[in-house]
């Protein structure tokens, strides 16, 4: 009966102080608020990048491997992996004559010779003049080394820089970026600037 009674008191002293609801604070502990995942600096995060599509690129193998004729492939791609897709070498390939390290680049014909033939009859590697502009100027990021020796001042050490610099970190983003290559100075840069640009 007394228990009763006291249970009755609270809920009257409740429903007249509170109007039958919870106060702010327990309004607060009852509420669950939505928020947005939030990125790594504590924003929400931007809509989801595209993927990048990789630029592919034509090359035609021909010579000694099993499979010759004409490949679509990554930009880019080491030779080994085209060698490979065209099935490999055949018995009779000289392939100790062959970079398997080099890049690809479109339109790019690979020959391999066989044994005792004479290198010298057929260029191994032919690259199109996709490397040159129509005014001659070279292009940083389809130049080969061969390419590279032809710019003044420019020997077989540092235009092998150059294509190191290419495969270390990536394309040219502008003229500019052959600056940050050993031995390439602002003095050197002006002499080359007008000779080379980066598409």
């Amino acid at each position: 009966m007394i228990a009763a009674l006291g249970t009755a008191i609270v809920l009257f002293y409740f429903l007249n102080t509170s109007d039958g609801q919870p106060d702010e604070n327990e309004l607060a502990s009852m509420t669950i608020e939505a928020k947005e995942p939030e990125g790594e600096d504590g924003e929400a995060p931007s809509e989801i990048a595209a993927p990048q599509v990789e630029e592919s690129v034509y090359v035609d193998v021909k010579g000694e491997v099993n499979k010759p004729g004409l490949y679509e492939v990554k930009k880019g791609e080491r030779l080994k992996f085209v060698i490979d897709r065209a099935g490999g070498f055949t018995a009779k390939a000289d392939s100790k004559l062959i970079n398997l390290a080099i890049r690809v680049t479109d339109e790019m014909l690979i020959y391999v010779p066989g044994e005792g033939e004479a290198a010298a009859q057929v260029p191994l590697i032919q690259e199109t003049s996709a490397s040159s502009g129509g005014d001659g100027k070279i292009d940083l990021n389809e130049a080969s080394q061969v390419d590279f020796e032809t710019l003044p001042g420019i020997g077989p050490a540092k235009a092998a820089a150059f294509v190191q610099y290419r495969e270390e970190n990536g394309p040219f983003a502008s003229i500019e970026d052959i600056k940050n290559i050993s031995g390439i100075g602002d003095k050197t840069f002006e002499k080359l600037k007008e000779l080379i640009f980066v598409q």
